[in-house]
């Protein structure tokens, strides 16, 4: 007898017995196996991204800039508070580790849980523009503070048939200065480790890629990763497979993997069917 729900049931069915009349019990139904949790690889997740990437799904209404090439670029919202836009490669230097960058800044505009600045060539992360470019309430293009997005929040970064994990670590200039003299609508933009880690050329004078870097931000509190600059490149690279299959699970209208099956709605029908056998004890199932 096979069962569909994870919870038992009973169902009235009639059984004879070699030595009596036929006469009705009520037999449990077997919980159900769990399915096994789907786990989703970088490139089928890249493969949803740029199949959502879709013109109903952008969220800018003007366009960004390519930071290498400045050729357009657009952010899509590819499932339930996650965006990404694909871009090329700048290098920041910016930080508490020293760097012969000319343009090397000591601060970042977000910090480490110790409040320290971040290390950009400890930490992989990422750069967004530091206000709203066209100085209007709603953003015609994308402005973080709009979408649930704070400092540290969780990104995967793919290139070239790689994936790591990384953070929401600086914006165009901000640190303390008045806002941005320069175009915050420029995106492709990150630290000296991201590069080093997808295998980019990560010197901040001659370092970087043109384009074929995908980025998916993750929005949300649940997503930001805390840790200082010590740990903050583990504790980001641990949650990558936990991302994959969020976002792979969410674009194919699923929930994410990691959450249980669940039991049938109330009120909500399921069906089951036996054929004659005999179960243990010697009581014979008739129909």
């Amino acid at each position: 007898m096979a069962a569909a729900a994870a919870t038992a049931l009973t169902i009235p069915l009639v059984v004879g017995h070699a030595d009596a009349a036929t006469t009705s019990a009520t037999v449990k139904a077997a919980p159900a196996a769990a399915p096994a949790a789907t786990s989703y690889t970088a490139a089928q997740v890249l493969a949803g991204i740029q199949q959502n990437s879709t013109a109903a799904n952008k969220v800018n209404t003007k366009p960004h800039i390519n930071t290498m090439t400045h050729s357009d670029v657009n952010v899509f919202q590819v499932a339930p508070g996650i965006y990404t836009y694909s871009s090329g490669m700048a290098i920041d230097t910016d930080g508490s580790d020293p760097d012969p960058d000319p343009d090397h800044q000591g601060e970042t505009t977000w910090e480490d849980s110790n409040g320290q600045a971040l290390g950009a060539h400890k930490v992989p992360f990422y750069v967004l523009g530091d206000d709203c470019w066209d100085r209007k309430t709603p953003c015609p293009h994308f402005y973080f503070k709009e979408h649930g997005m704070s400092g540290r929040q969780f990104a995967l970064m793919f290139y070239n048939g790689k994936v790591i994990g990384s953070i929401f670590g600086d914006t165009q200039t901000a640190n303390g200065q008045d806002t941005s003299d320069n175009d915050s609508r420029e995106l492709g933009e990150a630290s000296v480790k991201a590069a080093q880690l997808l295998g980019i050329p990560s010197s901040g004078t001659t370092g970087g890629v043109d384009n074929g870097v995908t980025l998916a931000m993750f929005s949300g509190p649940s997503w930001v990763v805390n840790g200082t600059n010590a740990n903050l490149n583990t504790n980001a690279q641990a949650l990558v497979q936990k991302a994959l299959d969020t976002l792979g699970s969410s674009m194919n209208g699923g929930t994410p993997p990691t959450d249980p099956p669940t039991d049938p709605p109330p009120g909500g029908n399921s069906s089951y069917e036996a054929e004659a056998s005999t179960l243990a004890g010697g009581t014979t199932i008739t129909s």
